[in-house]
């Protein structure tokens, strides 16, 4: 293996571990939400507001964090946005209320909104086009494996310490992925550990300019492809089945089917690590048409496909016979999910320049949130008035509404180019 081979892989690594804490601290307050239910009187209404709340500063933080990431860097834009989170997540272990829980979840989503953008340009940086799929899988990744970390890590802190102190402990892991990204990062033409050869073949391999845009030019240069609107209705239309998985399943898991924080500490990890897997696997599968010699798109689309299809499982959750089933039903839906996410990065890879990637991502992502805000914000209040039933079926009928507009939309974008 070459030097930067290594880093490459290096690299990798280094972005999955931020995503996976950035899925910790965010889940957190989803496994203890049965416990503050009691603590501090919170209703699933509140709960809604609160979610919902996170998801419009979501969609604000990535608009602003593409563009400070285009402007200033990979390597100090990660930094700043997991400082930020990292703050923010331990700051929830003063939450006294409501209004307190609301106000550290507007900080902690500013900063979190920033992994993303930077993770898809370091991805852009770093890797040659046909193996993006499977990076951008590996790093997408990391939700997965902190989602799956989450329920048991955080329902063991509360149980041992208290649940401030659970809010405290996992907030403070992301100080310790700082010192490791702080001495390992660099863009290839800048890289410290590589000789000057090796960081020009390193960033002719990834295609990577080295330029690096003024404040809102990456914004401005990803707008002025037809592709980016198209992608931004298609995240806006799926994303929202995640997020619903994401911030609704440990209080599905027990109002629907009398779980205690024990077990969905034991069992709530199971259907975070199938999208995992679908990820891995939806990554890998598409780089493989692409290197036999499927374009881009072709390749990314087939295989979101049949994302979308297994996604549609979450239509039979409910009246699932057991908990066990029920499970089981979620688990295909969210491996389904691994396998459309991990391509709908690579899709801006293939469409957007490196010094923009951020930007674009950011865009996206945006949109992916004012869907997932709007659709959280029903959700709270659904489950309130008529419990999980009308949920999950709205949730497998996103998917293929998603599946239409990727085909309609992305298509009709790229034909226009």
């Amino acid at each position: 293996m070459t030097r930067i081979e290594r880093w490459r892989w290096t690299v990798l690594a280094l972005l999955f571990a931020s995503t996976a804490i950035n899925y910790i601290d965010r889940q957190a307050l989803a496994v203890l939400l049965p416990t503050l239910r009691n603590e501090l009187g919170l209703t699933g209404s509140d709960y809604g507001a609160i979610s919902t709340m996170f998801l419009a500063a979501y969609t604000v933080g990535q608009l602003l964090m593409g563009a400070v990431v285009d402007r200033i860097g990979t390597r100090p834009g990660l930094m700043l946005a997991i400082i930020i989170w990292s703050l923010a997540s331990m700051g929830h272990a003063l939450a006294g209320g409501f209004v307190t829980l609301l106000a550290l979840r507007v900080v902690l989503a500013l900063g979190e909104s920033g992994n993303w953008p930077a993770g898809a340009k370091a991805v852009s940086e770093w890797f040659p086009r046909h193996r993006r799929a499977f990076a951008m899988g590996v790093l997408d990744g990391g939700s997965a494996i902190g989602a799956v970390l989450a329920p048991p890590l955080v329902a063991w802190l509360a149980h041992r310490y208290g649940w401030r102190a659970a809010f405290l402990l996992t907030g403070a892991i992301g100080f310790l992925w700082l010192a490791a990204w702080a001495v390992s990062y660099w863009p290839p033409r800048e890289h410290r550990k590589l000789n000057v050869e090796e960081r020009r073949e390193a960033g002719e391999e990834a295609g990577q300019s080295g330029k690096r845009l003024g404040f809102g030019a990456g914004v401005k240069l990803a707008g002025s492809s037809g592709a980016l609107w198209g992608l931004m209705v298609t995240r806006m239309v799926a994303t929202p089945v995640w997020w619903f998985y994401v911030f609704w399943l440990p209080d599905y898991l027990s109002k629907g089917r009398g779980f205690s924080l024990a077990e969905i500490g034991m069992f709530g990890w199971i259907p975070f690590l199938t999208v995992d897997a679908g990820k891995l696997a939806g990554g890998a599968a598409s780089d493989r048409l692409l290197g036999g010699g499927w374009k881009p798109a072709k390749a990314r689309k087939t295989v979101m496909a049949s994302g979308a299809l297994l996604m549609m499982a979450g239509l039979a959750v409910v009246e699932a016979p057991s908990a066990a089933a029920a499970i089981a039903w979620v688990s295909v839906a969210t491996f389904g999910f691994g396998i459309w996410s991990a391509n709908i990065l690579a899709l801006h890879s293939d469409f957007f320049p490196s010094e923009a990637m951020a930007s674009a991502v950011g865009m996206t992502t945006m949109a992916a949130s004012i869907g997932g805000a709007c659709f959280t914000w029903w959700v709270g209040r659904t489950v309130d008035a008529s419990g999980y039933g009308p949920v999950f079926l709205a949730a497998g009928l996103l998917a293929l509404a998603a599946l239409a507009a990727l085909l309609l939309l992305v298509k009709r974008r790229e034909s226009a180019e």
